[in-house]
């Protein structure tokens, strides 16, 4: 007889070797699957003892075809009725790749079930029906370029669902990939040996399970022996009781002769009882001990002379948890010298920084998927021999030149470049806070900014097509060449990903650090926030328009509308104005307001308002005239303060025409925004006069930016 079994990529070629010893014969390797061949005892003991599998077929076609017809043919030709009656009911489950007639696994199905559906039709004159939620046996169809194979499901539910685990608390592994796990870092050798088991992060306990059942010799299918191949015309009732009594008597002996010890704890105290039922579940919970336990800050005994730690750490899944996953890492490293020194010891992560982070030489890696997340198995031995001082992140990393990616040496050169030629305008304006990089290299899509020894890094989100192991490579190489080329440590550098910013997300918190700086502007000192807010409190854009206005302004009147920080108030008051400091938003104005304390300068002449600023100019009623206006709107926006929306392209004549009743007979408005495309509208040229003075608002750091701003001069005609 002939079958073949599917299972998670990575494990296929253990899984031939668990086939093997079942006695599986002419054994074959396929991307896909594992062909084998056998008689009817050895498909239920793959059913029954494969920890392995997914799922296990018997397989009824094996062909090449031409076309869709043909596949129709063949499947029609296989005599169904030998196999099952037209009144049970069926479900066909394709999975078609790299046919040119079969380009999508639902068509690949349709044709299946037809062919099926006819072939009880023309013999009997009776349609058997099909069920999709509970049917009486599965039709698994495999497509791969002209190959067709279909095979019935032996098992009915996927064999990794072992009865145990009701639910996978946070990041579960699945059962079969445990196993396989297990089977890489040697456990059931080790388990013969007397060697004890622990898994520090054990979640719901899946890892505790599988290794006490493989030490036991507990057939993983014991706890749910219920099969698809129970309603198959050929099944044999007497040889399945045969091979599931004799898996019973085998688990039993191991239970009574189980002496190893099996120890899991984990930090999250919700995944305590979880994996506490679970054991229970599995009839394993007298050998298996769980507690709460942080590995930050561990017992300091040991926990056995020798053992095998095997764990599933977290994973850094979004943007910017690099760093907190990195340090957990160190954390787990010097847990396992502490607690585990002298055992064997082994993780699964999608990192190799993370490996490397624990301080401990890997003598062995193994590939796999967890799920759709590329993995590498990593195996240690805890002793003195292989440890060594991990990257430490909070002091510069000297060597940081060394093994370098092709394309991250690119990547260096161009900053080092930029570097150079920004050199005597930094230190002859007395600039600290400035632009190093703007996405200058395609495959390094980020904005760089430095402030001071800190630097704030936007990345572009990339496209769909890159894979996310790629972006974080990439990711990585920027903070790695940053932080070495500015000879600053890598906590510095704060990571954040910039997105086109709808409504209320321009004004989200990106984290929950209230962590402020200070820094220096031309003398001037300002408040910003490299961690909590997408944008720092600093419009490094604006710094010569800044300037350009604080000279611009003594003894007149400034208005700041959609202010912002107030950082231009700043200046304008320092010039010798009394300011008016306009924004929708408290958490900005009192920003704005710490920023003047910041510079000595008293509340007196100056006036700070919360309020929308559409609606506040409709309020003045051009009542109030001011010598000089800087407008800086946003692009869109569409607060819960406003009972509209703003859109700097639709609203642009409103806006000026509303600014420009509050301007003095020779005022000066400066309207800037940051919109790519905007487009002045051709009434205001008409109405106002109006010249483009972006060339002489930008400074050097920013002239071939692709983010800046635009900025117009607006007068009285």
């Amino acid at each position: 007889m002939q079958f073949y079994a599917i299972c998670p990529k990575g494990v296929e070629g253990l899984l031939a070797d668990e086939l093997e010893s079942f006695g599986a014969t002419n054994i074959k390797e396929h991307p896909t699957h594992i062909a084998f061949e056998g008689d009817l005892k050895l498909a239920y003991t793959s059913c029954l003892h494969s920890r392995l599998a997914n799922r296990v077929y018997l397989c009824l076609l094996d062909d090449n075809f031409d076309s869709v017809d043909e596949l129709y043919q063949k499947v029609n030709t296989i005599e169904w009725s030998w196999h099952y009656d037209f009144k049970q009911t069926f479900l066909v489950n394709c999975v078609a790749r790299k046919n040119k007639h079969i380009r999508h696994s639902g068509f690949g199905g349709q044709k299946v079930k037809d062919a099926i559906v006819d072939y009880f039709t023309e013999r009997y004159e009776q349609r058997p029906s099909v069920d999709k939620e509970n049917p009486d046996y599965r039709v698994h169809a495999l497509v791969n370029g002209n190959q067709i194979k279909v095979g019935i499901d032996l098992c009915g539910h996927g064999l990794n669902q072992r009865g145990y685990r009701e639910e996978g608390g946070r990041a579960p592994i699945k059962e079969n990939l445990a196993a396989a796990l297990l089977l890489r870092a040697d456990w059931p050798a080790l388990a013969e040996q007397g060697y004890d088991f622990h898994d520090p992060m054990c979640g719901s306990g899946t890892l505790l399970i599988e290794a006490a059942m493989m030490a036991a010799k507990i057939a993983p299918g014991l706890l749910k022996p219920e099969y698809a191949f129970k309603s198959w015309k050929q099944h044999d009732e007497a040889l399945w009781q045969e091979v599931l009594t004799d898996a019973m008597d085998i688990a039993e002996k191991g239970k009574q002769g189980l002496k190893n010890h099996f120890y899991g704890s984990d930090s999250f105290r919700k995944n305590l009882p979880l994996a506490k039922d679970n054991c229970q579940a599995s009839g394993l919970a007298e050998f298996i001990t769980i507690e709460e336990q942080d590995i930050r800050h561990p017992k300091k005994e040991a926990i056995s002379d020798k053992g095998l730690l095997l764990s599933n750490p977290p994973y850094a899944e979004r943007l910017g948890e690099e760093e907190q996953v990195t340090q957990l890492y160190r954390d787990f490293g010097d847990y396992m010298k502490v607690r585990c020194d002298g055992w064997k010891a082994a993780f699964i992560t999608t990192d190799e920084q993370f490996a490397k982070a624990v301080g401990i030489r890997s003598h062995k890696q193994y590939k796999f998927k967890n799920g759709a997340l590329d993995c590498k198995l990593y195996l240690f031995e805890v002793t003195e021999d292989n440890y060594y001082k991990p990257f430490d992140p909070t002091k510069w990393n000297r060597d940081w030149e060394n093994n370098l990616a092709e394309g991250a040496v690119m990547l260096k050169n161009r900053m080092r470049k930029n570097m150079q030629r920004l050199k005597s305008y930094l230190k002859q304006n007395d600039v600290s806070c400035y632009r190093l990089y703007d996405a200058d290299l395609p495959e390094y899509a980020a904005v760089i900014d430095v402030y001071e020894n800190e630097v704030h890094i936007q990345e572009y989100m990339p496209p769909k097509e890159i894979p996310d192991k790629v972006s974080r490579k990439r990711l990585q190489d920027i903070v790695r060449v940053t932080a070495g080329l500015l000879e600053i440590p890598e906590v510095n550098v704060h990571l954040k990903q910039r997105q086109r910013q709808k409504g209320k997300q321009q004004y989200t918190k990106q984290s929950g650090d209230e962590d402020f700086k200070v820094v220096y502007e031309h003398g001037f000192k300002f408040q910003v926030n490299l961690k909590q807010y997408l944008d720092t409190g600093l419009f490094l854009d604006h710094r010569k328009t800044r300037k350009m206005l604080m000279n611009d302004v003594e003894g007149k009147k400034f208005l700041n509308l959609f202010a912002y920080t107030g950082s231009v108030s700043v200046y304008a008051a320092m010039g010798g104005a009394s300011t008016t400091t306009v924004d929708m938003s408290k958490t900005y104005l009192d920003w704005a307001k710490k920023n003047f304390s910041l510079n000595g300068i008293t509340p007196y002449g100056h006036s700070f308002v919360q309020s929308d600023c559409m609606q506040w100019l409709e309020e003045q009623s051009g009542e109030r005239q001011y010598d000089v206006i800087f407008l800086d709107p946003p692009t869109f926006s569409n607060s819960k303060r406003m009972e509209t929306t703003f859109d700097v392209q639709r609203d642009q004549e409103q806006l000026i025409s509303l600014t420009m009743s509050l301007l003095a007979p020779k005022g000066k408005l400066y309207f800037s925004n940051n919109f790519k495309k905007f487009v002045m509208e051709e009434a205001i040229g008409e109405q106002y006069q109006v010249q483009e003075i972006t060339g002489k608002t930008l400074p050097p750091d920013f002239k071939n930016s692709r983010n800046h701003h635009r900025c117009w001069l607006i007068q009285h005609s």
